[in-house]
């Protein structure tokens, strides 16, 4: 993985046809229609014997649609800034790694490396035809990059926010999927849209059975029509609690906005008793199977409607706003409704009165109530899904769009000649490998603060918080026992490797590391996999439908969870497996830091692992607040063993929170108020600290220093050292002020006094500096 693709391109006639896919999103992303439809238009092209390159970068819509990249990457953080290989059936994502999956928050330097492996790719893949959609800046040097090098552009155009005109200047061919998209455009801006319609895989999307007793609404979010549909949904639970309804999640948090449409509705709820919520799938089959009719009252410019597309191949009558292109969707296969204007005013919250309400509910009810009626919406459905949403179909509009296009030939053409025309300086670009380096300003902005770092996956990201300019002189390495590979998953293990100063024993008793081989033979991570601390005894493993779920602890029944995690708990089988006394392990020798998980028996590791840890510098144990399953750590029985056994509490580190907002909104505001877990950091009690050796105290000073940016201890446990070194490590962390370094007269008297005490004229250090 990680390579970078230098493809020579052949110069005849007779070669396929060459597109160039290129935009920073992804197009692996579940939780966009956009990308899982240009991502089937594209396998259909290579299908046609079109060859077709990807290139993106780790950007996603939701960090619930990064299942199919985390599959063959599951820590991104090991790859930042690099252009990793994604497999994909025939076709292959070149994808920049990120530090965020939000397009808004990729950096300066991401675009640049983005841009220039763009670049590169035009000269050494020569394509006949770029295709691409977005209108930020960066894609703006998508369509300008290829029209210099005489290269036609396609650009796929499914909503209705493309009202300027630059993003189109360079583009040759503008795709959408709707016929009303289309028109809307040539109306209202004056440009011209080709449609060709929605491209649906059959074999995740096509159920092979149909049970056909569930209303069904997709992606609940308020511009999908969220209001309307809990407003519809509580009304059938009051009349027709008979009628079973299902939610599929997708970017939006179901729980949210129940909640905040209920309250407006006048009584709270936090949940419905017909509803069923299903969570983000890339497989759509069983919800289809179950679904009778589906619901989608989307209220903001719909330019077609993945979905309608799918529930007309699968026979299942639609219920639309009359809106954008849902009824060209639909056909005569099921009922438009036309809801007030003020529903479709943001933020698309309106809510309607009972009149306004009872045409869905009556269509609904008879949906379910009348079955000849129903029967024959369920065949106008199937004629409508065969005569407009046909995957041959579809393609087959795609192919005669494109060949004009494709028939230039362009990848053959010698792009310098063009170049050179249009260059003031008359000169051509020349196309070199990039070199994609980390951009090491990033790891101080993110590290700084613990709790406050964003990665890929929207959660905390771990970095080492180093300097050059203060050297450590570790004598020996630090080594550290994680029992749940923890340091690996975030990406921690291999900065700490390459410092050298580390040894890290890890195991990962649910096997969540998928890349284990790279670390054989490694001088400094040792992974055990399907093994685990404990009591030494044998045990089972509940597998989980989360492989992060997945523990030696009993899953709390579903009942006694929120919904967010009644899934992922969800046991799918009982394995067998190994647990290993901590007292038991022959060689380990000194143990600096050990790692604990909430996932396993925290009390029994510490237990028979109490003659190893007597020398031990730090414990670092995850503690639950809202429990997920049986037995998991608490804080009381952490701290009754740490008081017994040479320990005390130090600091909370890498808090959890939940946030009850929608999603869209706290992503713009970030509100997370409920605290699901942390970890405990525990050092030794000051009995035990008073006793350690200048080794020990540099070790944990560095431990804390690099790791948790606990600059104050480690400053403390150096200057128990060495002064001098305590004010070379302030000074190195910009920690100390600015009135040191100045003339002696300009230092204020309680300043001077803290300098004489570095410099050892005072022993009242740290009195000084209280």
């Amino acid at each position: 993985m990680g390579k970078t693709i230098t493809t020579s391109a052949p110069q005849n006639q007779k070669r396929k046809p060459r597109i160039l896919w290129a935009n920073p999103f992804c197009l692996l992303d579940t939780s966009s229609g956009a990308s899982m439809t240009v991502r089937q238009m594209l396998l259909q092209l290579v299908a046609r014997g079109y060859d077709v390159q990807v290139l993106g970068a780790t950007v996603f819509d939701n960090s619930k649609g990064m299942g199919k990249l985390k599959e063959q990457f599951p820590d991104l953080n090991a790859h930042l800034h690099q252009l990793i290989e994604v497999e994909d059936g025939p076709l292959t994502h070149q994808l920049v790694v990120s530090y965020s999956h939000n397009r808004n928050h990729l950096t300066t330097h991401e675009e640049g490396l983005w841009y220039n492996q763009y670049f590169y790719t035009l000269d050494s893949f020569k394509p006949d035809v770029v295709w691409f959609y977005g209108g930020q800046t960066l894609d703006l040097l998508i369509a300008d990059e290829a029209r210099d090098r005489g290269i036609p552009v396609a650009f796929y155009l499914a909503n209705g926010n493309y009202k300027a005109a630059r993003w189109c200047r360079d583009v040759d061919l503008i795709l959408s999927d709707s016929q009303a998209t289309a028109d809307m455009y040539r109306k209202t801006v004056g440009y011209t849209a080709k449609p060709v319609g929605k491209f649906i895989a059959p074999e995740k999307f096509i159920a092979e059975h149909h049970e056909r007793k569930r209303l069904l609404f997709v992606n609940p979010c308020w511009q999908k029509g969220a209001s309307v549909f809990v407003q519809l949904a509580e009304r059938l639970e009051r009349e027709r609690p008979d009628i079973e309804v299902e939610v599929v999640e997708a970017r939006a948090d179901w729980p949210a906005v129940l909640r905040d449409t209920t309250r407006r509705m006048g009584e709270q709820r936090s949940t419905l008793s017909n509803i069923t919520v299903t969570a983000n799938t890339s497989d759509m089959r069983d919800p289809y199977g179950r679904a009778r009719v589906l619901v989608a009252p989307s209220l903001w410019w719909e330019s077609s409607g993945r979905v309608l597309a799918e529930a007309m191949l699968n026979g299942i009558p639609t219920l639309v706003a009359n809106r954008g292109g849902m009824p060209e969707m639909i056909g005569d296969a099921g009922i438009a409704f036309d809801f007030p204007n003020a529903c479709y005013e943001e933020p698309y919250q309106h809510l309607l009165s009972d009149e306004e309400l009872q045409p869905l509910v009556d269509a609904v009810i008879s949906f379910f109530d009348d079955e000849d009626l129903y029967q024959d919406y369920v065949a106008r459905a199937w004629q409508v899904g065969k005569e407009k949403h046909h995957l041959d179909r579809a393609t087959d509009r795609l192919i005669g769009a494109l060949t004009p296009l494709v028939g230039q030939r362009a990848g053959n053409k010698d792009f310098t000649i063009i170049q050179r025309k249009r260059h003031r300086q008359r000169l051509a670009s020349r196309a070199t490998k990039p070199e994609f380096k980390v951009d090491n300003s990033l790891q101080q902005l993110f590290a700084a603060k613990p709790g406050t770092q964003q990665g890929n996956n929207g959660q905390q990201t771990a970095r080492l918080s180093l300097t050059d300019d203060f050297t450590w002189q570790i004598k020996g390495k630090i080594m550290v026992l994680d029992n749940r590979a923890s340091l690996l998953k975030s990406g921690l293990a291999d900065q700490m490797a390459a410092t050298e100063a580390f040894g890290i024993v890890a195991f990962d008793p649910a096997s969540e590391i998928k890349e284990a081989k790279q670390y054989e033979g490694s001088g400094y991570i040792q992974l055990f996999q399907h093994a685990l601390l404990g009591n030494g005894e044998p045990t089972k493993l509940h597998a989980c439908v989360a492989p992060e779920m997945t523990s030696i602890l009993t899953p709390l029944p579903a009942e006694q969870l929120p919904k967010r995690h009644q899934l992922g708990t969800k046991p799918l089988a009982e394995l067998p497996i190994n647990t290993v006394a901590l007292d038991s392990i022959e060689g380990l020798g000194n143990l600096d830091w050990l790692i604990l998980d909430d996932l396993s028996d925290a009390m029994s590791v510490l237990e028979y692992g109490k003659k190893s840890l007597i020398n031990t510098l730090l414990v670092q144990a995850r503690v639950v607040f809202q429990p997920t399953h049986q037995r998991q750590p608490n804080l009381a029985e952490l701290q009754h063993w740490a008081s017994r056994n040479g320990f005390r509490f130090y600091r909370f580190h890498n808090i959890s929170q939940y946030s009850h907002l929608p999603e869209e909104l706290n992503a713009r505001v970030p509100c997370a108020t409920e605290q699901e877990s942390a970890d405990v950091l525990f050092l030794p009690s000051h009995e035990r600290m008073a006793k350690l050796s200048e080794k020990e105290r540099m070790k944990l000073a560095f431990i804390l220093s690099a790791v948790f940016a606990a600059h104050d201890m480690a400053f403390e446990l150096i200057a128990e050292v060495s002064q001098d070194r305590a004010l070379e490590f302030l000074e190195a962390k910009k920690l100390l002020p600015a009135a040191v370094e100045q003339d002696d007269n300009a230092i204020p008297p309680k300043i001077d006094s803290a300098k004489a005490a570095f410099l050892g004229q005072d022993d009242n250090l740290f009195e000084l500096l209280s």
